[in-house]
This record gives C-alpha cells, sequence and structure tokens, in this order.
C-alpha cells in the first residue's frame, strides 16, 4: 500500500528535515529563514534562498524555485515524481 502525503507531512517535522537536507544553515526563528546558498542554481551569496519551518515551503528569489512543503523540495532537489519522494522520504525517515 503506498504511502499517503499526509503521513509524510504529520511525521516529518520541517526544522529537523531542513537540519539534515542542509546542515550548514541554522534555524533561527518560527516561521521563514535564511536558508543558506539555494541548492537549485549556482548561488554564490546567501539571502535569497528562505525556508520556513512551520510548513516545509521553501522559496529562492533569485531562480525562481519554490515550494509548499518539504516533500516539494526533495522532487526538486532529486529530480523525482511526487510518488518518487513520497518513497525516498518514507524510507529515509522509517515510516515505511
Amino acid at each position: 500500500m503506498p504511502i499517503k502525503s499526509e503521513t509524510v507531512k504529520r511525521a516529518i517535522n520541517p526544522p529537523d528535515y531542513y537540519r539534515a537536507a542542509l546542515p550548514d544553515v541554522p534555524l533561527k526563528r518560527i516561521g521563514w529563514n535564511d536558508g543558506g546558498l539555494c541548492p537549485f542554481h549556482g548561488d554564490t551569496e546567501r539571502g535569497s534562498f528562505r525556508i520556513n519551518t512551520q510548513t516545509g515551503g521553501f522559496k529562492c528569489f533569485s531562480c525562481g524555485a519554490a515550494g509548499g512543503d518539504v516533500i516539494a523540495f526533495e522532487q526538486k532537489r532529486h529530480g523525482l515524481t511526487f510518488p518518487q519522494a513520497l518513497e525516498k522520504l518514507a524510507k529515509e525517515w522509517g515510516l515505511e
């Protein structure tokens, strides 16, 4: 039986996810935080990539990469389909 997106969203805390996915980024507050260098283009200067510790959303104001949760980040970062991203997250976070 395939894992449901709501199961993944409930089980993975966005700050924990981003601490693992972007280990060099200090998350300092609830809501939008500096996400460090954007992983989606050849970023050389911090400040344009933001991550939301409440929703898991992300936005780069330089290249336009954006998504509403950690599933979307995983899809974009690894070039996965939605079901592939769910499966990968479920496996990595012990949800299977």
